[in-house]
């Protein structure tokens, strides 16, 4: 029950431990017990911990996991784009079998580049047994989860309907129908506390439906228990829905809160998250590939606990978080320098920094799932969700020792992966994932992806012509 991880250098985004140049980290019974140099225990497992850097398991705050075998389908995609392939083409194609692929290897995925946590947006909830297999697939993986099921009706209450929250676009489906599914997957696998699954809601958006109706999904949310995510002010169109606005004025904001992208946010919208507790994840990637504007770190961070990470969707992107922290930080270093360019002045100072790019993935992240008092930094009394990057490799070595947090932020990626543990668990170690037959999930995968390709008639086909009508879109279809 006991695992010592040896002679490792550590970034612990711990404020009074800071970066360790060489420790030892010894971890008990899921825990994080000691970390100091030379530390002698005789029962334990040993990791030898040279050349690699230990930082906390990542977490990802926003990821529709259930993509995953539509992997990079969307990469020259847009937001109409996703909406007609993604949404209202291929998810009412989905079948249980494939809702637990998705999740599944989707989940390994993650854990093999280092994510222990992730907020799993699950907005294709066709039937029951579709939300069955999802949050199965989850548990199968091994990972910490925010399990975000989904009330969208599928098949009735779609982007193709949308009229920016009028009641034309009104589901015709009874919120009771989903919220006794809610409450009957929340009591079979949500019961205990010390699991490593979490139960959330993922409401409607308010493009697509009533601002009474997703005021009623946000109160079955808090009576359940359950934390919130939501997707606000990601849309450009010429009607505005000022999302944060409208949950103001509804009392819906709140510590429990997770809002995704914030892109379109109003000067008066960030004031209104000042002291609201809410928190906010940002999905750099798919923002600026899809036309959903540029990523807020700066306004999250004056107006929120702080911002967090998010894949989004690996139908347009991979994985890499490590590279996604780095893409983020010289993305914002690139917008707070600006007004130095604008008159011809060169910067002088550097506005973010590596440590705030190591936080954003793990211990803001933790707390926007909720779960930063158990995990998100390397803090003797945490679980033991830990990742080793090893940097022995040609493209690594000469690493700066000084500084471990700058090293992995901006020299390493998820290719240098070495060891994984959740909850003191190992999942993975010398590079491979070792809880599970990799082969086997793989097949899964290929199954699940045959399926749906040969369903949409070919990649070819992603997108069926002509386009499907998209109201608020029309101006751009």
């Amino acid at each position: 029950m006991r695992t010592l991880i040896r002679d490792v250098a550590a970034a612990t985004v711990d404020d009074d431990l800071g970066d360790l140049a060489r420790t030892d980290i010894l971890i008990e019974d899921g825990v994080i017990r000691e970390i100091r140099p030379d530390i002698a225990v005789s029962d334990a497992t040993v990791i030898e911990g040279r050349d690699m850097i230990a930082i906390p398991g990542m977490v990802d705050t926003h990821r529709h996991t259930w993509q995953t075998a539509l992997r990079g389908i969307l990469a020259d995609g847009n937001i109409p784009d996703y909406l007609r392939g993604i949404r209202l083409h291929m998810a009412p194609l989905y079948r249980a079998d494939d809702m637990y692929a998705g999740n599944y290897v989707g989940a390994l995925d993650a854990l093999n580049s280092g994510i222990t946590t992730i907020v799993d947006y699950c907005h294709n909830i066709l039937d029951p047994d579709g939300a069955h297999a999802a949050v199965t697939g989850l548990r199968d993986a091994g990972i910490r989860a925010l399990y975000a099921h989904g009330l969208t009706p599928i098949t009735t209450n779609t982007w193709s309907q949308s009229r920016g929250g009028s009641h034309a676009g009104a589901d015709p489906a009874a919120l009771a129908t989903r919220a006794l599914l809610a409450e009957r997957i929340r009591e079979e696998y949500f019961s205990s506390e010390d699991q490593l699954l979490r139960f959330g809601i993922a409401p409607q958006e308010l493009a697509i439906a009533p601002v009474a109706d997703v005021a009623a999904e946000f109160r079955l949310a808090r009576e359940l228990g359950a934390r919130i995510t939501f997707h606000a002010n990601q849309v450009m169109v010429r009607q505005l829905f000022q999302d944060v606005e409208v949950l103001h004025a509804h009392g819906l904001l709140a510590d429990d809160l997770l809002l995704v992208h914030c892109t379109f946010n109003t000067p008066h919208e960030w004031a209104l998250l000042d002291g609201s507790g809410v928190t906010v994840s940002v999905c750099a990637e798919t923002e600026m590939q899809m036309g959903m504007g540029y990523p807020a770190i700066a306004e999250v961070t004056a107006h929120t606990p702080g911002p967090s990470l998010g894949i989004d969707c690996v139908s347009g992107n991979g994985g890499d978080m490590i590279s996604h922290s780095r893409l983020v930080l010289q993305a914002s270093r690139y917008r707070a320098d600006e007004p130095e360019y604008a008159v011809m002045r060169a910067p002088q100072t550097m506005s973010w920094t590596t440590r705030d790019a190591l936080r954003w993935v793990t211990l803001n992240g933790a707390r926007a799932a909720g779960v930063d008092h158990l995990v998100g930094s390397l803090t003797p009394g945490k679980r033991a969700d830990i990742v080793l990057v090893n940097m022995s490799g040609i493209s690594q070595v000469g690493w700066n020792r000084a500084d471990p947090t700058g090293a992995v932020v901006s020299q390493a990626h998820a290719g240098c992966v070495d060891t994984v543990l959740v909850d003191g668990r190992i999942v993975k170690r010398g590079g491979l994932l070792t809880h599970v037959d990799v082969g086997a999930a793989a097949a899964t995968l290929e199954r699940s992806h045959e399926y749906l390709y040969d369903r949409m008639g070919g990649a070819g086909s992603f997108i069926p012509q002509p386009p499907i009508d998209i109201p608020l879109y029309r101006e751009r279809a």
